[in-house]
């Protein structure tokens, strides 16, 4: 069982009743990682839904969650047809309410999905820097991201004028990709405000969305995140990500805030 799996883990306590124990591996600054808590609240929909293929999840992040602690799941069905069984979960720990999600379920994947995005640019593994092992940042030891040249120089001071990053990215653990690690993979790359505007503060997700396309046969994702829509302190993030034969795994979008460190 890779270490992602154990961190994964479900009870179940009664019909739509799971608990989680948050794992301290997938955070930043003992802050769990929003895709980490995705996945806890997409498996325990997977575990309730009819159909197998998570294809949407949302999930609104209404209170800090700490890690150490059981995460109390509940899960209820608000929707169903003959092709897709709709979802949505509340996790709690204690009786606070710490995140809400909905998600939508159906019997498999289309397979291959058009798509007018491609990442061209790209340089290859070898050449791309290493981001993990950094300092109170336990997920990037967990998961492996390798940053292009080309947007890295935030790393060292150098920012440039668009807030994008991209590069490689592998869950070195798992043996094969499923819906939850690719869920964990939409929110563990740096973010890309950082690339213009430095790693200068912090930046807490309130909603994210991912939408899986597929499943990849892959090691390696190419992923890309970027930021179009910038405010005072709240910043959209977009996020495509593909398998090394160019097809698309998964796209996602979050509401985030950034908060300048003083």
């Amino acid at each position: 069982m890779s270490l992602f799996e154990q961190d994964t883990q479900l009870e179940e306590l009664a019909d739509g009743h799971y608990r989680a124990q948050v794992s301290g591996n997938w955070s930043i600054m003992h802050a769990p990682n929003g895709g980490y808590l995705m996945a806890l609240l997409g498996k325990a929909m997977g575990l309730y839904a009819s159909q197998p293929a998570p294809t949407q999840i949302t999930v609104n992040y209404s209170g800090k969650t700490e890690e150490a602690k059981p995460l109390d799941i509940y899960v209820r069905r608000f929707g169903q047809s003959r092709q897709f069984d709709r979802l949505e979960a509340t996790a709690k720990q204690g009786d606070k309410t710490v995140l809400k999600a909905m998600g939508t379920f159906m019997a498999g994947y289309e397979g291959h999905s058009y798509s007018e995005e491609r990442l061209s640019q790209l340089s290859p593994i070898e050449a791309c820097s290493a981001r993990a092992g950094i300092p109170g940042l336990p997920v990037f030891d967990n998961v492996e991201m390798r940053v292009d040249p080309a947007v890295a120089g935030w790393m060292t001071g150098q920012t440039v004028d668009s807030p994008e990053i991209y590069g490689w990215m592998r869950v070195p653990s798992i043996e094969a990709w499923s819906p939850t690690s690719i869920m964990l993979a939409c929110d563990t790359c740096p973010p890309s405000i950082f690339v213009s505007k430095g790693a200068l503060g912090w930046v807490p997700t309130i909603e994210m969305s991912v939408h899986i396309k597929a499943i990849p046969t892959t090691e390696w994702l190419k992923v890309r995140f970027h930021s179009k829509y910038l405010g005072s302190t709240l910043l959209q993030e977009d996020g495509e990500l593909w398998d090394e034969n160019d097809n698309l795994v998964a796209v996602s979008r979050q509401l985030a805030q950034f908060i300048k460190a003083k």
